[in-house]
């Protein structure tokens, strides 16, 4: 091999997750010079299963801390640059070989990369940026207790991050684990005790509150952070939409009318913000402009609308207006059917 060419090696935290691992594993094989997993703790097969598929295996007690961690690994790294993967992850390595910048540029020391999170078994996505590549720099460090970010110390020891289109996809949201969404709240209030204005601790926490159902909570940290600069163009949207959701199963419809008057820029968001409209319009019995919401093309494309709901909301309403029922009050089943009530949630 060249020894001009920047390499590249996989850190790993991993706990618990023999089922998961190997799938992540093999997706990195063939573009890892080398391949650290730090386990926490676990109990299962997880340190043999990554050990056969040529990972070096270290040990440390997990101390609620994943900048903790995940610097540890780090530590054992002896690579140009450090592709960061979770063992309920995979990269797609076609993006990889195709997309990702040139890491014998001096100048760059990150590279933002696409997550794609599968949720709801796989009926529903979402994308966000992270920068999960970067050079092996003893500046270069994670910082925060959840919700670790990198890119701060990448900026503070002078490189530059670019966005590409190399993507990773993530199946650890298919299915909800309440447990770990309130592992989760535990340590971001524990954050922001430290750092109680910190808007993107707070984003990240009234997420948490929203996964876990507690709407209160959740709307009363994002409707203050949907304009906040901070955060970035994408969070704020998403904030908008949360918050608004939280007022619509509320039954707070002019406040969900207001969050929702802004387009969205993320097409999926924008699919989104209609679903939503929807729902708000169909609390008002204007099933006709509900209906239009729902069909309308962006609607239909969304991967955070759950495509399977939205046909099902339409059949509704079209059996509404079979019946000549578009401006009666709304049936009984659907006011108290849990489908209906969390059908936007």
């Amino acid at each position: 091999m060249d020894s001009q060419i920047p390499t590249v090696g996989v850190a790993m935290i991993a706990r618990d997750c023999a089922e998961t691992i190997a799938r992540a594993l093999c997706s990195v094989r063939t573009i890892a010079r080398q391949i650290v997993v730090l386990d926490t703790g676990s109990h299962d097969r997880t340190p043999t299963v990554a050990a056969r598929l040529g990972a070096e295996v270290y040990f440390h007690q997990w101390r609620n801390d994943f900048s903790d961690a995940r610097n540890l690994a780090l530590d054992y790294l002896r690579t140009d640059w450090v592709l960061v993967l979770d063992s309920d992850e995979e990269l797609d390595g076609e993006s990889f070989r195709t997309h990702c910048p040139d890491l014998a540029d001096p100048a760059i020391g990150g590279v933002e990369v696409t997550i794609v999170s599968a949720l709801e078994g796989g009926i529903t996505t979402a994308e966000h940026h992270y920068t999960r590549l970067f050079r092996r720099h003893p500046g270069i460090r994670f910082e925060g207790r959840i919700h670790e970010q990198v890119a701060a110390s990448i900026l503070q020891s002078g490189f530059h991050i670019v966005r590409s289109q190399v993507r990773i996809l993530h199946y650890g949201y298919q299915t909800v684990q309440p447990e770990k969404i309130e592992r989760n709240i535990a340590l971001l209030l524990v954050e922001l005790e430290r750092q109680p204005d910190n808007p993107w601790l707070r984003y990240h926490l009234g997420l948490a509150y929203f996964a876990a159902g507690r709407l209160d909570s959740a709307a009363a940290l994002l409707v203050p952070l949907c304009e906040h600069p901070e955060l970035s163009a994408e969070q704020r949207e998403l904030a908008r939409l949360r918050a608004a959701q939280c007022a619509l199963a509320q039954d707070r419809l002019l406040e969900a009318e207001q969050l929702l008057e802004m387009p969205c820029n993320d097409s999926h968001h924008e699919g989104l913000r209609r679903f939503i409209v929807a729902g708000v319009l169909a609390a008002q019995r204007k099933f006709s402009g509900a209906l239009e919401a729902l069909e309308h093309p962006t609607t239909c494309a969304s991967g955070l609308v759950n495509q399977v709901q939205r046909t099902r909301f339409c059949e509704h309403l079209r059996a509404l207006g079979a019946t000549q029922r578009l401006h009666a009050h709304l049936p009984s089943h659907w006011q108290s059917h849990a489908e209906w009530q969390t059908l936007f949630r």
